[in-house]
C-alpha cells in the first residue's frame, strides 16, 4: 500500500472515530439531560404537597378507641404538633396523650410520592416496635384522604388490613378514622380523633 493510500485510510479512520465519539458524547449528554429531568420531576414540590399544609400547627385532640367491634370506646385527650419538613415535601406530626389508660406518644410522617402519584403515610409509636405504612389518594374535593395498608398483627404474627380516612373540615379542624379488619374478615372502626387548632 502506497504512503498516499495509508494517509487517506488513516484520515478516514480518524474521521470515523471522531464522528463515533461525537455521537456517543451527544447520546451521553441527552441521557444525562433525561436523567436530570426525571430527578427534577421526582423531587419537585407540587400542588399535591399543598394538602400537607392543612396539618401544620398545634392541635388539641379528642380521641376514641375501640378494642373490638361493639365495645364501648375509651375517650381520651391529647395534643399534636404538625411541622412541614424538607422544603414542604413532608409533614411531621407528633402526638401525645393517653391511649387505653396508658401514656401515648406517636410520630407520623405524611408526604406525596411523585413517582407513585400517591400519598404515603409512615407511623411509629410507643405502643409497639413496628413500622406502619399506608398509601392512598384524595377524593375529588381535595379534602378527604383515604389510605390503606397492611399492619403487623401481634395476635397472629401476621398482618391485618387497615383503612384510614382523614377529613379536612376547615382550616382549624380535621378528623381521622382508622378501620381494622377483625378475625371474621369484617371491617370495624378501631379509632377516631378530632383535632382542633389551638388558639
Amino acid at each position: 500500500m502506497s504512503r498516499k493510500n495509508i494517509i487517506i485510510l488513516a484520515t478516514v479512520f480518524a474521521i470515523c472515530a471522531f464522528l463515533s465519539l461525537s455521537a456517543v458524547a451527544q447520546q451521553a449528554q441527552q441521557d444525562q439531560e433525561k436523567m436530570m429531568e426525571a430527578f427534577m420531576k421526582h423531587r419537585a414540590v407540587t400542588e399535591n404537597h399543598a394538602y400537607l399544609k392543612n396539618f401544620a400547627g398545634e392541635w388539641e385532640i379528642t380521641a376514641k378507641g375501640w378494642m373490638q367491634p361493639g365495645a364501648q370506646p375509651t375517650v381520651s385527650k391529647g395534643s399534636g404538633v404538625g411541622e412541614l419538613i424538607l422544603g414542604g415535601r413532608f409533614i411531621k406530626l407528633e402526638f401525645k396523650g393517653i391511649m387505653f389508660g396508658q401514656p401515648f406518644e406517636g410520630l407520623q410522617v405524611l408526604g406525596y410520592d411523585n413517582m407513585k402519584k400517591k400519598y404515603i403515610s409512615f407511623w411509629i409509636d410507643n405502643s409497639s416496635t413496628s413500622f406502619y405504612l399506608n398509601e392512598g389518594s384524595l377524593d375529588k374535593s381535595g379534602k378527604v384522604l383515604t389510605d390503606t395498608g397492611l399492619w403487623p398483627d401481634p395476635m397472629t404474627g401476621g398482618q391485618t388490613k387497615v383503612r384510614a380516612v382523614t377529613r379536612v373540615v376547615s382550616n382549624n379542624e380535621y378528623t381521622y378514622e382508622l378501620y381494622m379488619t377483625g378475625p371474621d374478615g369484617k371491617e370495624f372502626k378501631a379509632m377516631e380523633y378530632r383535632s382542633l387548632r389551638k388558639k
